[in-house]
C-alpha cells in the first residue's frame, strides 16, 4: 500500500509557496520524506506539521540544492528533537551546494537578526553546525541502487539525473509491487553546465512506474534566449544604468555566471560584471571540484583551456553590497536570493531601484508573498495593461510605482569589546567541545580495552573475591566510590591522585593507563609513511610543494598543465570551507521607491509544457500526480496530459493523503509439500533457469483478505486499507481423479525458452552439420533446411521431409523445455 501526502504547512497553499515537502508511506509503517523545503520568507508556522511527523519519519531524500527543497533541513535538525538522527541521502553536489545556500540564507534570516554580538549566526545555529549537519548526509552517485537495512530492508532507492541544478535528482523508490518515481523540477534540455534529465536520455531505466510524481511548474520555450538577455543588459548599460539579476546562490547562479562571463570575454565588454554573495567564492570552489557531474561541453572546455571553466576572467566576486556600491559606473550585478528576501539581493536592489536608468531582470519564479514576488506581480499587471504581453515576442519592459519601507538584514563585522567578548565565548565553547570529545574518545577506548583485558583480569578478580567476601557493606560502598574515582582519574585532567587502598581487584589498584588503539588491515598494522621520512627529505618535499604551488598559480593557463591532475591535499579541502568572520546580523529600515525598469527573462531550467506532453507518455505511468506550482498550473497541465492519453491523474490538496497504491491484488503463494514432490523440473539449455508445470488448486488461508463488498460501510473500508496488502494462499495438489482430468483438458503443450541463432549454429557445427548465415537472419543447414526467427521470437524451420530435417528439428527442440 502506498500513500502520498504533499506537506506544505498549515498556513501555506499551492498558490503561495514553491516549497517542496512530500511524505511517502509504504505499508503504513515505512515513511519517507522527500525534500525539506521552505518558503523564501522562512515562515516558522509552515513547519508545524513537519514537527509533528518527525517521530514517524524513517528516511529523508533531497532532490535539489535550493531553499525550496532543503531550506528547512538544518533548522529542523536544530529545533525538532530526533530530526537530526534520521538518515538522509543526496548526491554530492546537492550536499555541497546545499550547505552553501543554507549558510547564505541563514546569515540574514529572521531568526538570526540581532543587534548584539553573538556570532555570524544565532548561538544555536552556527556555520560549523551547518557544516557538521551536511557532513552527516550519505552521498550517492547517479544510477547507484541502495538497499537499506532494518525496518527499511524492503525499500530500494536509486538516484537519477534530473537536470535543473547541479546534482539535481529524480528518485526511484521500489517497495514490493510499488515502483514510485519522484520527479519534481526537471529539465530535458542540455544547458551550458548541465546534462538533460534521464526522462529524456534513458526513460527505459525507469520502467513503467506505478506512480509518477511530477512538479506542475514548467518553463517557457523561447528561441534566442541568450540574445534577449544580452540585448536587455546592453540596453540598460548604454543609458548609464545598472543591471541587477537576483538568482539562487548554488543552483541557477552557475549557469548565469558561466554564460555572462563567456559573453563578456567573447565580445570584450569592459563594463564591470559582479557576483555579490557572501558565499560566492565557496560556491565556485565547489563547482570547480565537481566537473564530472556537469555536461560534456564543460569537460571539453576544461581540457582545451587547461583551467577550470569556473575560473572566470571577467566576473569578479564581491562579498558585500558596500563593495559592489564602491564600483563606479554602470555595472551588471548578479546577487544571491532570487526573491529579494535573503542573501544580499535586497540591499543591492534597494541601492539601485530608485534610478530610472537601471534595470532589474528576474529569471526565476518565486513565492507570491515575497518582495520579489510582489514586484513580479506588479510587472505582470503593468505589462497586461500596456498590451506588450501579446504583441511583443521579446522581453517586456515595464515600470511600476511601488513604495515600501524595507527591512534589510545585513551582516556586519564585530569590533572592539563585542569582538573580544565573542572570541572569549568561542574559546570557552571550543575548549568545552574538545574536552567532551576527548572524554568520548577515552570512553570508547576503555570499552574496547575492557573487552581485551577481560580474560587477563578474570584470574586476578577470582583471587580477590575471597578478600572481598569478608569486607561487608561498608567496604562495598568504598569499592564503588573507588571505582568511580579511577574513572575520574582517567578522564579528568585536573585529578592526579586517588585513594585505592580499598579498591576491588588488581586492575583498579593501578594507575589507569589507556593504550592507543592500533589500526590494522589485512596486511597488519597501518603505518604512516610520513612518520619515517628523514628530516632533510621532509624539508625537500615542503620546498617542492611550495614551488609547485607557485608554478600552478603562475602558469595555470599554459599548455604544460593540460591534461594534468590537480594535486588534492587537505589544504585544498580546507580552502573550500567558509572563513568565518566574527559578525552580527543587524536590521535596517530603508524607504525605497521602485522607479527602475523591470523585465522577466526565464532562465529557470525547467521543461516546458510541450516537452511534458511528449516525454511523460513514454514512461506509461499507471498514476500521475502533480504537486508544486499553483493550482491553475497543475489543473492546466493535467488537462493537457489527458489529451495525450494519460488518464489516471491526481492533483492532491496540501496535507491531504492520497491512496496511490497499485490497482492489483497481490498474493503470497505457498506450495504444499505434496505438490512440491510432484513437480518435474526441466533445465533450459542456456542454463538460465529451470521450469516445471504446476497443476494445483488454490486454498485460501483463514487470515487471507477478502475483497471489500460494495455495501460495506466507510469504517470497514478504512479498516481493510490499513491491513497488509499481500494475501496468503496455499497451492495444494489435486486429490481426486476428476480434478486431474479437468486440469489435463485445460492444459496445452508448450515450449519454453529462447533460441539464439548464433548458439544454435555452434551446436549444429559441433554435431557435424554445416550451418551458415544468409541474408535477413536466416540460418541455412546442409543447404536443405532453413531456420528463421520472427519478430515475435517464434522459430520457423523450413525444409523437405528428409532425415536431416528431423535431426535438425530434434537439435532445435533441445534448446527448449517442453511442458506437457
Amino acid at each position: 500500500m502506498f500513500t502520498f501526502v504533499p506537506l506544505t504547512g498549515e498556513s501555506a497553499t499551492p498558490c503561495r509557496t514553491l516549497a517542496s515537502q512530500s511524505l511517502l508511506t509504504f505499508d503504513s509503517n515505512v515513511r519517507v520524506l522527500i525534500d525539506v523545503g521552505w518558503d523564501d520568507q522562512m515562515t516558522e508556522s509552515m513547519l508545524s506539521e513537519l514537527e509533528q511527523l518527525t517521530p514517524t519519519i524513517d528516511l529523508i531524500l533531497l532532490t535539489h540544492a535550493t531553499i525550496s527543497h532543503l531550506g528547512a533541513y538544518v533548522y529542523a535538525c536544530k529545533k525538532f528533537p530526533g530530526f537530526g538522527s534520521i538518515p538522509v541521502y543526496a548526491t554530492l553536489p546537492v550536499i555541497n551546494m546545499g550547505r552553501v545556500v543554507t549558510i547564505d540564507a541563514y546569515t540574514t534570516a529572521w531568526f538570526t537578526s540581532t543587534s548584539e554580538a553573538t556570532s555570524s549566526l544565532d548561538a544555536t545555529i552556527r556555520i560549523s553546525d551547518i557544516d557538521a549537519i551536511f557532513d552527516k548526509i550519505h552521498s550517492l552517485k547517479y544510477s547507484q541502487q541502495v538497499t537499506l537495512s532494518a525496518k527499511l530492508s524492503s525499500l530500494r532507492i536509486t538516484a537519477h539525473n534530473a537536470g535543473h541544478s547541479l546534482g539535481g535528482t529524480l528518485w526511484r523508490l521500489n517497495y514490493g509491487q510499488e515502483d514510485v518515481v519522484y520527479a519534481v523540477d526537471w529539465n530535458h534540455a542540455v544547458e551550458r553546465h548541465l546534462n538533460s534529465s534521464i526522462l529524456l536520455t534513458a526513460p527505459d531505466q525507469l520502467g513503467r512506474p506505478t506512480a509518477l510524481i511530477c512538479g506542475a511548474r514548467t518553463g517557457i520555450a523561447v528561441k534566442g534566449r541568450e540574445e534577449m538577455l544580452i540585448a536587455a543588459i546592453i540596453r540598460a548599460l548604454n543609458r548609464g544604468g545598472d543591471v541587477i539579476l537576483p538568482t539562487s546562490t548554488s543552483a541557477r547562479a552557475l549557469e548565469l555566471c558561466h554564460l555572462l562571463d563567456a559573453i563578456w570575454t567573447e565580445r570584450r565588454l569592459r563594463d564591470p560584471l559582479l557576483f555579490v554573495s557572501t558565499v560566492g567564492t565557496r560556491t565556485l570552489a565547489y563547482a570547480r571540484s565537481m566537473l564530472e557531474w556537469m555536461s560534456p561541453s564543460i569537460v571539453r572546455e576544461w581540457e582545451e583551456k587547461g583551467a577550470s571553466p569556473f575560473s572566470f576572467k571577467c566576473l569578479k566576486m564581491v562579498a558585500t553590497e558596500e563593495e559592489a556600491k564602491a564600483v563606479r559606473g554602470p555595472k551588471v550585478i548578479l546577487t544571491s536570493g532570487q526573491a529579494l528576501e535573503w542573501g544580499v539581493s535586497r540591499g543591492v536592489f534597494a541601492d539601485i531601484c530608485s534610478d530610472s536608468r537601471s534595470l532589474a531582470i528576474f529569471t526565476q519564479g518565486m513565492d507570491g508573498a515575497s518582495f520579489g514576488g510582489e514586484i513580479l506581480a506588479a510587472w505582470k499587471a503593468a505589462t497586461s495593461q500596456n498590451g506588450d504581453h501579446e504583441d511583443r515576442a521579446g522581453p517586456q519592459y515595464s515600470r511600476i510605482q511601488l513604495k515600501r519601507d524595507l527591512e534589510i538584514r545585513k551582516s556586519v563585522a564585530l569590533q572592539g569589546d563585542e569582538l573580544e567578548q565573542y572570541l572569549a565565548q568561542e574559546k570557552a565553547r571550543k575548549a568545552l567541545a574538545d574536552r567532551q570529545s576527548a572524554i568520548e574518545l577515552k570512553n570508547r577506548t576503555i570499552l574496547d580495552q575492557d573487552a581485551f583485558d577481560e580474560s587477563e583480569s578474570s584470574e586476578s578478580e577470582s583471587e580477590d573475591e575471597e578478600e572481598a567476601d569478608g569486607a561487608g557493606d561498608a567496604s562495598n560502598v568504598a569499592d564503588n566510590i573507588t571505582d568511580i574515582g579511577v574513572m575520574i582519574l582517567s578522564q579528568d585532567n585536573d585529578v592526579y591522585d586517588y585513594d585505592v587502598r580499598h579498591a576491588k581487584g588488581l586492575k583498579n589498584r593501578m594507575f589507569p593507563y589507556i593504550p592507543k588503539r592500533v589500526r590494522r588491515d589485512q596486511y597488519g598494522e597501518i603505518i604512516k609513511i610520513e612518520d619515517f621520512i628523514r628530516a632533510e627529505e621532509r624539508d625537500d618535499i615542503r620546498m617542492e610543494d611550495r614551488l609547485n604551488d607557485m608554478t600552478d598559480k603562475g602558469s595555470a593557463n599554459t599548455s604544460d598543465n593540460i591534461g594534468k591532475k590537480r594535486k588534492w591535499t587537505q589544504e585544498n579541502a580546507e580552502e573550500e570551507r567558509t572563513v568565518v568572520v566574527p559578525s552580527k546580523t543587524i536590521i535596517e529600515h530603508r524607504p525605497v521607491n521602485v522607479s527602475c525598469e523591470i523585465t522577466y527573462i526565464e532562465y529557470e531550467g525547467l521543461a516546458d509544457a510541450r516537452s511534458f506532453q511528449m516525454i511523460i507518455p513514454q514512461l506509461q505511468p499507471r498514476k500521475l500526480i502533480f504537486i508544486s506550482g499553483t493550482l491553475e498550473q497543475a489543473d492546466g497541465l493535467a488537462a493537457e496530459m489527458r489529451n495525450v492519453g494519460v488518464q489516471d491523474i491526481y492533483v492532491p490538496a496540501s496535507g491531504k493523503p492520497l491512496n496511490a497504491s497499485m490497482d492489483a491484488n497481490a498474493y503470497v503463494a505457498t506450495l504444499s509439500w505434496d505438490l512440491a514432490k510432484q513437480l518435474q523440473w526441466q533445465s533450459i539449455v542456456a542454463g538460465e533457469y529451470t521450469i516445471a508445470q504446476l497443476r494445483s488448486k488454490i486454498v485460501f488461508s483463514e487470515d487471507a483478505l477478502l475483497p471489500a463488498r460494495e455495501d460495506q460501510s466507510e469504517a470497514m473500508e478504512v479498516e481493510v486499507q490499513q491491513q497488509p496488502e499481500s494475501r496468503e494462499i496455499t497451492l495444494s495438489a489435486l486429490s481426486s481423479r476428476q480434478e486431474q482430468v479437468e486440469a489435463a483438458a485445460q492444459i496445452k503443450p508448450a515450449f519454453v525458452g529462447d533460441i539464439r541463432l548464433a548458439e544454435l549454429r555452434r551446436k549444429l557445427i559441433s554435431e557435424g552439420y554445416r550451418a551458415e548465415f544468409r541474408g535477413e537472419g536466416v540460418l541455412l543447414c546442409e543447404r536443405e533446411v532453413a531456420i528463421r526467427k520472427l519478430e515475435n521470437d517464434k522459430v520457423v524451420i523450413e525444409g523437405g521431409v528428409t532425415k536431416v530435417f528431423y535431426e535438425i528439428r530434434r537439435i532445435v527442440d533441445s534448446f527448449l523445455a517442453r511442458v506437457v
